[in-house]
């Protein structure tokens, strides 16, 4: 029997973002403002995934209040908006994509080859993504979880995190993933490289706090790396309560084999468990911890075959 993990319930729902479609970069719903000024070029992406709306919210704040950069260049970007407007409140969770995740496509080889619509706009989001030097990519999860930072696995990623200050636990990637995310594109993921990205997991997807954390991590993003003025943005930041910290290293991502699939617990993520604690059954296998003082991560709520199911990651710092 599958352990009972309830969803949180849905207080955010999609929003009409049509007046932000026109754009002006002639990318549909990318938006790129200039301050004429010698500065860092950022992007700020929300909708990676279509059934994770604080992203969008957060972006449809900045536009609507005319957020500019004082140095530098910044894009504001609506990823997967054709995932958004699939979603139904009776299916919730079926409007991450379309037909592959677009946070599993940034890989040379299925960005020059891949014919689906999610490959389709990543190549129309790709140029922006080369250009930034520096990349806030907002997430939320099923389950209402610590936010978290996501940063490949290099000394910048774990610096920028830690500048921002908030959220305070960080996970860190190395390719581990079926495909590659945005933040593992290109010199993002090169040890020796300059350009930083980050994801942040904000939280559930349709709760309203995880649209706060959204918005303030945003902010602090903005003046970290110094494309707004810290005070104006301090002035807007929405208050969020403090989280937890902590280091995780992803050790394994495990992919589901069969449509046979029961979670052992009631797992929803960040829970530690000892060597050998049963953790997935999937067809006639039994995942089980591999090790003392093992994190389970993004435990999936609607399991499929073929897709990623649970992500194991040990505690570093």
């Amino acid at each position: 029997m599958n352990a009972v993990r309830k969803l949180p319930p849905i207080e955010v729902l999609p929003r009409d973002l049509s007046a932000w479609e026109k754009g002006n970069t002639g990318t549909a719903f990318v938006h790129r403002f200039d301050s004429g000024r010698p500065g860092p070029r950022v992007m700020v992406v929300g909708l990676t995934h279509g059934n994770e709306f604080c992203g969008a919210e957060a972006l449809h704040w900045a536009l609507g209040e005319k957020l500019r950069p004082l140095a530098g260049s910044l894009v504001l970007a609506f990823a997967n908006v054709a995932a958004y407007r699939s979603f139904e409140k009776a299916k919730p969770l079926d409007s991450r994509f379309l037909d592959r995740d677009l946070n599993r496509v940034w890989r040379d080889d299925w960005l020059a080859n891949e014919k689906t619509r999610e490959a389709d706009r990543a190549r129309e989001l790709l140029p922006f993504v080369t250009e930034a030097e520096f990349l806030l990519d907002i997430h939320s999860t099923s389950f209402a979880v610590r936010p978290f930072f996501v940063s490949a696995q290099h000394a910048r990623g774990r610096d920028l995190a830690q500048r921002i200050g908030a959220p305070r636990s960080l996970l860190l990637v190395d390719g581990g993933f079926d495909g590659r995310a945005m933040i593992e594109h290109g010199e993002f993921a090169d040890p020796q490289g300059q350009r930083t990205a980050l994801v942040v997991e904000c939280g559930a997807h349709f709760l309203k706090p995880s649209v706060d954390v959204a918005k303030a991590t945003m902010l602090d993003f903005l003046a970290t790396v110094g494309s707004v003025d810290p005070d104006w943005a301090a002035v807007r930041r929405p208050s969020v309560p403090v989280s937890e910290s902590g280091v995780y290293e992803i050790t394994e991502v495990y992919v589901a084999r069969s449509d046979d699939i029961a979670f052992l617990q009631p797992f929803v993520g960040f829970e530690e468990v000892g060597e050998g604690t049963p953790i997935v059954r999937d067809g006639d296998n039994e995942v089980r911890a591999p090790y003392p003082r093992c994190t389970v991560l993004f435990p999936k709520a609607q399991p499929m075959k073929g897709r990623e199911l649970v992500t194991l990651a040990r505690r570093i710092d």
